[in-house]
């Protein structure tokens, strides 16, 4: 009897590392075919590029990538407002690039679904660590070397190496648009969409921020 149950316990493992194999393996599939769908849908995608891993990109159509470009586990790149990656040039996990913005001086606050397009440009021979985050509008020089962790926003220098630094103040809102949307409670909720709050109570946070 106990031999019996032994020899179904086993059955049972096998055939449970059989069919988690079997769903890796279609995942596998399902996730190259996805990579190579998204290469198709490119406005143009040059020889050797490799997407390693999982990676998400919206608005293709609007993507420029050159030859022997490599992008890493886990890209997250919207690319409607345009965006062009140079030869050789190599992305490492994590990488967040945005090419589009919400319009934060429109009819909301904190902004509205009105979208602000600025394109981006990536030379060739540029090398990006992990965990870099690229703004809209933004422009690598050919030969740069990101540092991992780095926000970049505006222009860097062909051949320039750049890492992070304390965080500093790039502009200021329009506080008279501000305080005339705060009087409105003129607020954007999903995507920036107009939003009716029936609440008109505020929450105070601690320390009045």
């Amino acid at each position: 009897m106990k031999g019996s149950i032994k020899i179904a316990r086993w059955v049972k493992r096998r055939a449970i590392q059989w069919l988690c194999a079997e769903l890796a393996q279609v995942e596998h599939q399902r996730e190259n075919n996805y990579k190579e769908y998204l290469k198709t849908q490119l406005k143009h995608c040059g020889e050797g590029v490799c997407f390693n891993g999982q990676v998400f990109i919206t608005g293709a159509s609007a993507i420029v990538i050159g030859n022997n470009v490599h992008l890493g586990n886990n890209a997250f790149i919207r690319g409607e407002g345009g965006l062009e990656i140079g030869d050789n040039t190599h992305i490492s996990r994590s990488f967040v690039l945005y090419t589009i913005n919400h319009d934060y001086v429109g009819k909301c606050l904190p902004y509205d679904e009105n979208i602000t397009k600025k394109p981006v440009h990536i030379g060739k021979n540029v090398w990006i660590g992990m965990n870099v985050c690229i703004a809209p509008g933004t422009t690598i020089g050919n030969g740069a070397i990101i540092g991992m962790g780095t926000v970049v926003f505006g222009n860097v220098p062909p051949f320039a190496i750049i890492g992070s630094r304390p965080w500093r103040q790039i502009g200021e809102r329009d506080t008279i648009h501000y305080a005339r949307l705060e009087q409105a409670r003129a607020y954007g909720g999903v995507n920036g969409a107009p939003v009716e709050l029936s609440s008109q109570t505020e929450v105070q946070l601690p320390g009045g921020i």
